[in-house]
């Protein structure tokens, strides 16, 4: 085999590799999402929520809520924060509530894990009372859950009709900006950006720790600054979703042994299709040096 005819022949299958890789990873993944449009994971998921702090008079809890089948409604099923009086003191710093002061949990932890089983839909779910442990009002994190038959608000706050036509967004989740000592408007204080824009989060923002915060709907301010929680992939779940490969190359060395074991490397999935693209032809670019060398090194014959 000719050295132009082995270059060609080793440029083809490197970019095959590359090709086929490139479009696996272009392929959608069966289900993820987590916004306004309801949580779901294509996989059994661990995810960590972290109470930050609670603002306005109403006594609040937050529930993570899971569709019923054929999403004809929901039902809260687990607990994750709440409040045994609406602030630490009054009307201090905005009714401000702190962790182990206004705020507890069941177990007494300030970081709460729930795994979000695979393919299912759920939403987080903030319930405001007035002290009396029972919920007068609903603040879903997904406007798909509003729309349920299930969802219901007992004050004139909210007008059902209106949320079933254009939602009724009481949370936002990334990286934006509250400020607790101001009277401005969320988006002024966003440089411009509204709720809407802060409607869903990546796999990468969860992986890095992200904020979602509600809006409660008292005095009808929108400033979503009332009940704030920090939220993050659970480590084993990061270890989990990591995964790695092997790949091996064939050098088409005297012999044609295609046993494809004359040069390998562990990979890991990177989440950008460009840089797994990058990275193989890369790989390919250092199995041709290699193969270099070894010819280099061969005795005349």
């Amino acid at each position: 085999m000719t050295t132009l005819t082995l270059v060609k022949k080793t440029s083809f299958t490197v970019a095959s590799l590359a090709t086929t890789i490139l479009l696996s990873i272009c392929t959608p993944v069966r289900a993820f999402m987590f916004g306004t449009s309801g949580i779901q994971f294509d996989r059994d998921t661990n995810i960590n929520f972290t109470f930050d702090q609670s603002h306005g008079g109403y006594q609040s809890s937050l529930w993570v809520a899971q569709a019923d089948s054929g999403n004809t409604g929901y039902s809260n099923i687990a607990r994750l924060f709440y409040e045994t009086q609406p602030s630490d003191n009054g009307g201090a710093n905005d009714w401000q509530g702190t962790f182990g002061n206004a705020v507890t949990s069941d177990n007494g932890s300030s970081t709460q894990t729930f795994t979000f089983l695979q393919d299912q839909i759920y939403a987080l779910l903030l319930w405001s009372d007035s002290g009396t442990g029972q919920p007068f009002e609903q603040y879903v994190s997904s406007s798909t859950f509003m729309n349920s038959p299930n969802w219901w608000a007992a004050t004139s706050q909210f007008q059902r009709n209106d949320c079933l036509v254009a939602g009724c967004q009481q949370a936002v989740f990334g990286d934006f900006n509250l400020d607790y000592n101001s009277t401005d408007s969320f988006t002024n204080i966003n440089g411009g950006n509204g709720p809407a824009q802060y409607s869903s989060l990546t796999m990468a923002q969860l992986a890095q720790g992200i904020k979602i915060s509600f809006d409660d709907a008292g005095g009808n301010d929108a400033d979503f600054q009332d009940f704030t929680v920090l939220t993050e992939l659970a480590s084993e779940t990061m270890t989990q979703q990591a995964q790695r490969r092997k790949i091996s190359f064939d050098d088409a060395k005297k012999g044609n042994d295609a046993d494809f074991q004359d040069f390998s490397v562990s990979a890991e999935l990177a989440p950008e299709p460009v840089t797994v693209f990058g990275s193989v032809l890369g790989i390919g670019a250092l199995a041709a040096a290699r193969r270099k060398n070894k010819r280099g090194q061969q005795p005349e014959k």
